[in-house]
């Protein structure tokens, strides 16, 4: 993973990032190298140490391969639902903590398609904003598009359509 200034990377938390800059801060008495990362779409800025960066699941933006693989999650089978709605919504927050952008992709697409069976309740669509958000501008970012068009394919994918609709999206994600 290339972590020098300039370069794109996913934090698991808040999305798509620049590496900004690099510095060593002493931490109980020995210099550790953080890594200054600049969170796209707003002013947070997050610093993490370096040689920790995949342990906290810092990562590349998602080559093709990963792209459809979303694809293929998002076209899958949706996740059995719990009826208890505190027990559910417990699973799906756990999910989202864990930022790992399949399993944001399954709880897209089940909070998706739960939707068009009724209306979520306000807790759902929180969670729905907050795992679509980092992951619309990852994929966004990887093919060259902007958010909402990243969204519209993800949520097509999700009510069903097949994966030929990855080819709505602009050229680049084609190559």
């Amino acid at each position: 993973m290339n972590l020098q200034p300039g370069s794109t990377v996913v934090h698991p938390h808040h999305g798509p990032a620049t590496v900004v800059g690099r510095f060593a801060r002493t931490v109980r008495g020995e210099s550790v190298e953080y890594v200054d990362l600049a969170v796209h779409g707003g002013t947070l800025k997050v610093s993490v140490p370096a040689a920790r960066a995949d342990e906290i699941g810092i990562r590349d933006l998602p080559d093709s391969g990963e792209l459809h693989r979303f694809a293929e999650v998002l076209c899958g089978p949706s996740t059995p639902e719990e009826s208890q709605w505190s027990r559910r919504i417990k699973a799906q927050r756990e999910l989202l903590i864990s930022g790992d952008p399949v399993k944001l992709a399954g709880l897209v697409r089940d909070l998706l398609r739960r939707g068009e069976r009724s209306p979520l309740g306000t807790a759902e669509k929180d969670l729905l904003r907050q795992a679509s958000g980092p992951l619309m501008a990852e994929v966004a970012l990887s093919v060259g598009c902007d958010e909402e068009s990243a969204y519209e394919v993800t949520r097509r994918l999700a009510l069903g359509e097949s994966a030929d609709v990855l080819a709505t999206l602009p050229e680049p994600a084609c190559a």
